[in-house]
């Protein structure tokens, strides 16, 4: 699946309508549940509280995944209307709210078939960046962490065609979400639509999983693997990973809203083919490693062109999908690991390949606590600055239609004048590449991406 920053999706235009979720009587109407947010959530709402507070601004903050997937047929409104529905009352999490409160959370939960959706018909549009704009704006708005929904869909119809597009803040859903949610909704609105059963299996609660991890990470202490591992690599470092070829921006803080910064750059495209992905397989396990291992080593080569004095280090989310109940479960289910990967002598591919996987194997205990909660135990540590994830999304029984363009994940845009992100996923048809960047300073960043996809093609070839 593509990973594509909102404006740049390629949505044929027609008839925008938006859905949006109710219940009859708010939240009055909602049970008190005693299941603990998780610490991500916490953080992440209060982050929201503190920005609103500064600048006074209502909506988003422009920290919101989506999706969306085309259908080569008419649209049919009961059958889509029976899915989303369908899929909220399988999701818990998307039927539940978490309220700040001076020094604690209250969450409330509405039961499965309380939630309604209410059909707002924007209009036809012909030109697919006004559309988009439109769209883009809506879903900033809409996924709003403090307020429930959190998140929005939307349809844009042709006369034999239809886009289905939803969105959801951060907090609620993450990659592997969504690289299920589209085969789910899918399934959903053919089920209905043919007027039999789905066929989709159980799926756990990620509200379960949440106040179980918050009592286990609330009970660890400094001892803990995961806050070993980062002590070890802030004392080694001094901060947590950044870009180093990037001249920092004028601002120190934290919060990329602060300061006013243009839109960030983004970047995507095929890495390599299927067959060339396969010799990437093969040159990997020769050299020692795995695919993963072959894709770090790859980054830290063309970094050592970028940045010769400073060795490869970056921050990799690392799922914490532990238990089959979690496979395919909407929510934020990640864990944050340092990995370092030193080239600075000058290595050859496989040397740095084993390296990429010894720092994996040494960086993976920092992901078994939650970040904000390692950060809590070893006091204030800044957001990370320089993030590679790696995905294998196929997955899905639909992993290869959605390859082929039947659906893509969508991604908001972003302020920061320091972040680097870089996605690699593995898809049935390859390797894929996205990355999001400062619009200020495209050139070291650009280059870097160059100089890894011509690594990675080269040692695919040499095979």
């Amino acid at each position: 699946m593509e990973f594509l920053q909102v404006l740049d999706a390629p949505v044929e235009p027609g008839r925008l309508v938006e859905w949006v979720p109710r219940v009859e009587g708010g939240l009055g109407s909602w049970h008190r549940d005693g299941r603990s947010p998780s610490h991500n959530h916490e953080q992440h709402l209060r982050a929201a509280f503190e920005h609103r507070a500064r600048t006074r601004r209502e909506g988003g903050r422009e920290s919101w995944l989506g999706l969306s997937i085309d259908f080569d047929e008419p649209l049919s409104v009961p059958s889509l209307r029976t899915a989303m529905l369908g899929w909220i009352n399988r999701h818990e999490v998307l039927r539940t709210h978490v309220v700040l409160k001076h020094d604690r959370t209250e969450r409330y939960s509405t039961q499965p078939g309380t939630v309604r959706l209410k059909m707002s018909r924007i209009g036809w549009y012909s030109d697919i960046d006004l559309l988009l704009e439109q769209v883009a704006g809506s879903f900033d708005r809409a996924t709003a962490p403090l307020h429930w929904p959190a998140y929005r869909f939307a349809t844009v119809a042709r006369r034999t065609s239809f886009t289905l597009l939803f969105a959801a803040d951060h907090s609620l859903v993450d990659g592997y979400s969504l690289v299920t949610a589209q085969y789910e909704l899918t399934e959903l609105y053919r089920s209905a639509r043919d007027r039999r059963p789905h066929d989709l299996p159980p799926t756990g609660s990620y509200i379960d999983f949440s106040a179980a991890e918050r009592t286990r990470a609330d009970t660890a202490d400094a001892s803990h693997r995961a806050v070993q591992t980062w002590r070890e690599f802030l004392a080694e470092h001094g901060d947590v990973p950044r870009f180093v070829p990037l001249v920092p921006p004028a601002d120190d803080s934290d919060d990329p809203f602060d300061v006013e910064h243009p839109p960030q750059s983004s970047h995507s495209g095929r890495l390599l083919d299927a067959a060339q992905t396969a010799a990437l397989d093969v040159a990997s396990a020769t050299a020692g490693g795995n695919i993963v291992s072959a894709v770090l080593a790859a980054l830290a080569l063309a970094y050592r062109s970028a940045a010769p004095e400073s060795e490869f280090a970056c921050v990799m989310p690392r799922h914490t999908r532990t238990d089959p109940a979690w496979e395919h479960a909407l929510g934020w289910f990640v864990g944050l690991a340092p990995v370092v990967v030193d080239v600075r002598d000058d290595p050859d591919f496989d040397t740095a390949v084993q390296r990429a996987a010894e720092g994996l194997v040494t960086g993976r205990h920092g992901a078994r606590l939650p970040f904000l909660r390692v950060a809590e135990l070893l006091g204030h540590t800044p957001a990370p600055r320089f993030v590679v994830s790696y995905m294998d999304a196929r997955g899905t029984p639909s992993s290869a239609s959605a390859d082929d363009g039947g659906a893509r994940v969508l991604r908001s845009h972003s302020y920061s004048g320091d972040e680097v992100y870089i996605w690699v996923n593995r898809t049935t048809s390859g390797l894929r590449m996205h990355s999001r960047y400062p619009a200020e300073q495209p050139g070291p960043v650009l280059k870097f991406l160059d100089d890894f996809a011509g690594l990675l093609a080269s040692t695919s070839a040499a095979m």
